[in-house]
């Protein structure tokens, strides 16, 4: 069992567009692609390189591409970013869903030296929701009919993650072991 995050690139296009338009997955994203295609999918990687705002994984269990990552609105002056995840298979979600807020904040505390995490988590997302809680994540908002999606309107819950609240709880990996998880952690 080794959970790894390789940079998104050209070559990934395909199962991620096989990922992002799947119906289990695509239900609980704020957008949907519209007219989706490989070239499409292409671009947008291509578009990722020159992003200081933004940066994406695949999430890999011994190099088996098995979910994404993403950092998203990285805001180096207010020090604060937002995170996006998903796992495509059940099992590998069973097995990973809740050591993945581990790597996240360690990343986005100690490599990408900000100060908070903000998400927003649909409302229908309830298993993310309580993930969110689980993992002493502080609600601190309810956006009541934010997102429209398929013919209704679905509310939004947005919690922060606090560096100072995270370094107080008990770490249950080492910094190396996160670190060494990243193919680029030392040069990202």
């Amino acid at each position: 069992m080794a959970l790894n995050f390789k940079r998104v690139d050209i070559n990934d296009a395909e199962l991620l567009l096989k990922w992002r338009t799947a119906p289990e997955i695509t239900k609980h994203m704020f957008t949907d692609l519209e007219a989706p295609s490989v070239d499409k999918q292409r671009a947008w990687i291509k578009s990722l390189e020159n992003r200081i705002d933004y940066r994406a994984y695949m999430i890999q269990d011994d190099g088996v591409s098995i979910g994404f990552l993403c950092f998203s609105d990285i805001d180096r002056f207010h020090q604060r970013c937002s995170t996006g995840s998903y796992i495509y298979e059940r099992k590998a979600r069973l097995k990973y869903g809740v050591t993945m807020h581990t790597y996240i904040c360690n990343y986005v505390f100690h490599q990408l030296k900000l100060n908070k995490i903000v998400n927003y988590v649909l409302d229908a997302n309830e298993k993310v929701v309580k993930l969110q809680t689980l993992h002493k994540t502080r609600l601190v908002g309810y956006l009541k009919q934010h997102i429209y999606k398929n013919g209704e309107f679905l509310d939004v819950h947005i919690f922060e993650q606090l560096k100072q609240d995270w370094l107080n709880q008990k770490q249950h990996f080492s910094l190396d072991k996160i670190s060494a998880a990243f193919n680029d952690w030392n040069n990202a």
